[in-house]
């Protein structure tokens, strides 16, 4: 009689396990194409001796000996290698010390700069790269006195130039992990320190520093890979010099060749890629040792472990003020000035050029459409991205799908792929998929689902963080109540955690809309974005209508800032007051 009593319910189980398996290896089987999909046609075209599109090709490694046997090819490696060595560097060295400075003394202003520090994170990079052009670069507003008065031989468009933006972009991501890193260990050890006479200088130099020295170099680690990648420097600053990296050589090959898509593209794309992989296969190894620097203690102290004198920890806020208007906001702020004037120079006073003609230059024609589609894209394909990044973290983390274990690894690999790579994937895939004149390539869809992917990774961040939060027991709950996975999921987990469901949509919603590096080769026209039309009118001197639409762009990114937060904090009133 017990064995027959339980029988159906076993049946029932069984009838349950079914569609809930197939729904799981649907989502992962859904991630791992998008995944793969720039990838997998990027290595094959790199090994024909024509265009895939293109009959008669053979199997052959020519376009790798034609690679490496290209000068211009090591110089554009050279110069990468030292971008990305002097930002690393400098990066590692002001954000490390930012971070100690914010999260362990007790400097004047550190909250605000705690959160100030990220705001070229959030700051759409191209118009950061022009407003420091127009800071900075050659016949600058600052330019002179840089040069003249305080007698600092920057030169914007030479590669150390380029380093100190680089670095200025940088920063933030070293103060970001340096901090997290930070908020997690115990203060306890410094105010020993402390207790036994050390100063406040040699209690960082002994106790702090060497305790960040994982995180450092985890940093370090991912600013160099960023670094190795960069485009939008090199092509804005660098390339009409002379100066190309990597990426800008590979986008200046393929656009100024006779055939637009030589395979040496694909080759160098390839190597590229390696070199991304064995970088983040490095630091997954660092991260995984990281459990042996963990200090005694568990959770680090809410203020600062080490005081300082009143004079010090006034004149170090007010140079940490001073970086940040002199790196950020006066950028910004000569970006804005060069959207009203129609031309920023020193030797005239901008209210004798002031013009409204940027602005409604960008009201129409492609400068215009570029905006509809931007926002178009970046609605749409942050909306599907949060489902989708939602979903393959709710199998990777609360199923017992057998494959689930490799779903974070396909999420986060994306953002360690460089964006141009990317593109020229995907220009791949789409010509494999559908013949040329097709509604995929020749649309705005193509280009989203590009930039999508190359902005999984960051929701990923978010959900996987919440699901953390959430206990398994609810789960647990709702099955022995006779709900299913996907009902689990849906109708329990979801509703709980829809705070991060709503700042993964904002944060890609960000993302999407100031990215533009996939889009480089899928962009046609009638379906132009933002960021490639300005990188395009940018290289041919088009200053003033590139300015004003960068303005729209960080008008766009602070308004989806404030709805974010708008929509969080009242959800986490709601929360409460339930």
């Amino acid at each position: 009689m017990s064995s027959a009593s339980y029988a159906p319910a076993d049946g029932a189980r069984v009838r349950r396990l079914v569609p809930e398996t197939g729904v799981q290896a649907a989502i992962w089987a859904i991630v791992l194409v998008c995944v793969l999909a720039p990838v997998v046609p990027l290595v094959y075209a790199s090994v024909q001796s024509k265009p895939i599109y293109a009959a008669g090709r053979v199997f052959t490694l020519v376009p790798y000996r034609q690679l490496f046997t290209d000068p211009a090819f090591w110089t554009a490696a050279l110069n990468t290698l030292e971008f990305a060595a002097i930002t690393t560097a400098c990066s590692v060295v002001l954000g490390g010390g930012f971070a100690v400075l914010c999260a362990r003394t007790n400097l004047a202003g550190r909250r605000a700069y705690s959160l100030l520090f990220i705001a070229p994170i959030v700051l759409p990079p191209l118009g950061v790269i022009l407003g420091w052009n127009a800071l900075y670069g050659p016949g600058g507003y600052a330019h002179g006195f840089i040069n003249q008065t305080l007698h600092i031989p920057l030169n914007l468009t030479s590669v150390p130039g380029m380093a100190a933006l680089g670095t200025a972009v940088a920063v933030p991501v070293v103060f970001l992990v340096c901090q997290a890193s930070l908020s997690g260990t115990d203060s306890s050890l410094e105010n020993a320190a402390r207790s036994a006479g050390a100063s406040p200088l040699r209690v960082l130099g002994r106790v702090t520093v060497p305790l960040l020295r994982p995180a450092l170099l985890n940093a370090g680690l991912l600013v160099f890979t960023l670094s190795i990648e960069s485009l939008g420097i090199p092509l804005v600053l660098g390339s009409p010099q002379g100066h190309d990296f990597i990426a800008s050589y590979l986008y200046n090959t393929w656009s100024n060749a006779f055939t637009p898509d030589p395979p040496v593209v694909s080759a160098g794309a390839t190597v590229l890629l390696a070199c991304a992989c064995v970088l983040l296969a490095a630091r997954s190894r660092l991260l995984g040792d990281q459990a042996r620097f963990a200090s005694i203690g568990g959770r680090g102290s809410a203020g600062g472990g080490v005081p300082l004198g009143t004079a010090a920890r006034w004149v170090l806020g007010g140079l940490l003020g001073i970086y940040l208007l002199a790196t950020t906001f006066a950028p910004i702020a000569a970006l804005a000035l060069s959207s009203v004037v129609s031309e920023l120079t020193p030797l005239i006073a901008p209210w004798h050029l002031f013009t409204l003609g940027n602005w409604r230059t960008i009201a129409h024609g492609t400068f215009a459409q570029s905006i509809l589609n931007t926002i178009e894209i970046a609605l749409v394909g942050g909306l599907l991205t949060t489902v989708l990044v939602a979903l393959a973290t709710a199998v990777a983390q609360r199923s017992r799908f057998r494959l689930r274990r490799s779903l974070p690894f396909m999420l986060l690999f994306p953002r360690a792929i460089p964006g141009i790579i990317i593109g020229i994937g995907f220009f791949w895939s789409f010509l494999l998929v559908n013949p040329p004149g097709s509604a995929l390539r020749n649309s705005i869809w193509g280009i989203m689902l590009a930039l999508s992917i190359r902005s999984i990774t960051l929701a990923y961040f978010v959900m996987s963080s919440a699901f953390g939060t959430v206990s398994e027991s609810v789960d647990d709950a709702a099955r022995s109540a006779g709900a299913n996975w996907w009902t689990a999921m849906t109708r329990i987990a979801f509703p709980i955690l829809r705070p991060a469901l709503y700042a993964s949509f904002i944060l890609l919603f960000i993302s999407i809309l100031n990215d533009y590096d996939p889009a480089l080769f899928l962009v046609t026209p009638g379906h132009e974005i933002m960021g490639v039309t300005m990188l395009d009118a940018a290289q041919q001197g088009t200053i003033g209508p590139v300015a004003a639409l960068a303005m729209v762009q960080v008008g766009i990114t602070i308004a989806a800032i404030a709805v974010g937060g708008w929509l969080f904090g009242s959800r986490v009133r709601g929360i409460r007051h339930a």
